[in-house]
C-alpha cells in the first residue's frame, strides 16, 4: 500500500469521526487536516480514499493511532502535514504485521531452505526499521524537498521488504513462479510509453532552479524512469521464452 493512499485513508477516517463523534463542521475539519472544503465534502461522501478507510476501521490498532491524533487535534489543534505522514508510516508497518501473521506458515526444515529464509526476514526487518528511521528524520526536517526524498527513501525501504516477504512466501509454500503470457504488442506499447517519457528531458529544471535537492530529486525520477524500461524489456524476454 502506497503511503500516500493511507494518508488519505487516514485522513477520511478522522474527517467522519471528527463530524460524526465530535460535532465539527466542515470548515473546522479542513483546518484540522488542512485540506479544501470540497476535499472535506467527498471524505465526508466516502467518494475519496473509501476503501482504504475501510480497512482501517477494522484494525484496532490503526485505530488506536487515530485516536491519539484526534486527541492531539483537539487539545492542540490541526494537525501538520509530517504528524499524518508520520501515523500513516506507523500504520503501515501494523497492517503489513497483521497481514503477513496470518499468513505464516510453519518454515521448511531444508537444511539449505532454512538459513535462507532466516537471512531474507533478518533483511525484511532491517528494511522496515530503515524506512521507519528515514520517515523518522523527514518529519523533523524544514524543508519540503528534503522532507520529500525522505519519504521516498522510506517508500522504497516499505517496497522492497514487500517484495522480499512474497519472495518468503513463495518459498515457504514451494510455489512454482510463473510468468503471465502478456501480449507482446501490449509490453511493445509500455515500452515505447516509458521510453518517450524519457525525451521530455528534466534538464531544463536543473538549470531553472540549480538547487541540489532540485537536482537529486530530478535524477530520482530519471533513474525510476530506467528502471521501468529495464524491467518491462526483461519481462518481455522471459515472455517471449
Amino acid at each position: 500500500m502506497r503511503l500516500e493512499s493511507l494518508v488519505a485513508g487516514v485522513r477520511a477516517v478522522l474527517a467522519k469521526r471528527l463530524a460524526t463523534e465530535h460535532g465539527y463542521g466542515n470548515k473546522k475539519i479542513a483546518e484540522a487536516l488542512g485540506l479544501s472544503l470540497p476535499a472535506v465534502t467527498l471524505y465526508l461522501k466516502g467518494r475519496r480514499a473509501f476503501h482504504i478507510s475501510k480497512e482501517l476501521l477494522k484494525n484496532e490498532r490503526a485505530m488506536k493511532y487515530i485516536d491519539g491524533l484526534i486527541e492531539k487535534i483537539k487539545t492542540k489543534g490541526p494537525l501538520t502535514h509530517a504528524e499524518l505522514y508520520d501515523a500513516a508510516f506507523n500504520i503501515i508497518g501494523t497492517l503489513q504485521a497483521g497481514v503477513k501473521s496470518a499468513e505464516r506458515r510453519p518454515e521448511p526444515e531444508d537444511a539449505e531452505v532454512a538459513p535462507l529464509l532466516k537471512s531474507l526476514k533478518e533483511r525484511i526487518q532491517a528494511e522496515q526499521e530503515s524506512a521507519e528511521e528515514f520517515m523518522r528524520a523527514a518529519v523533523e526536517l524544514k524543508s519540503d524537498f528534503m522532507r520529500m526524498i525522505f519519504r521516498i527513501l522510506a517508500s522504497d525501504c516499505i517496497r522492497h521488504a514487500d517484495i522480499i516477504m512474497t519472495v518468503v512466501s513463495a518459498i515457504e509454500e514451494e510455489r512454482m513462479i510463473q510468468v503471465d503470457k502478456f501480449a507482446i504488442k501490449r509490453l511493445n506499447t509500455l515500452v515505447e510509453k516509458e521510453e518517450k517519457a524519457h525525451l521530455q528531458s528534466l534538464d531544463g529544471v536543473k538549470h531553472l532552479l540549480p538547487s541540489g535537492l532540485i537536482t537529486v530529486l530530478i535524477e530520482l525520477i530519471e533513474d525510476d524512469e530506467r528502471k521501468h524500461s529495464k524491467i518491462l524489456k526483461k519481462i518481455m524476454k522471459l515472455v517471449e521464452y
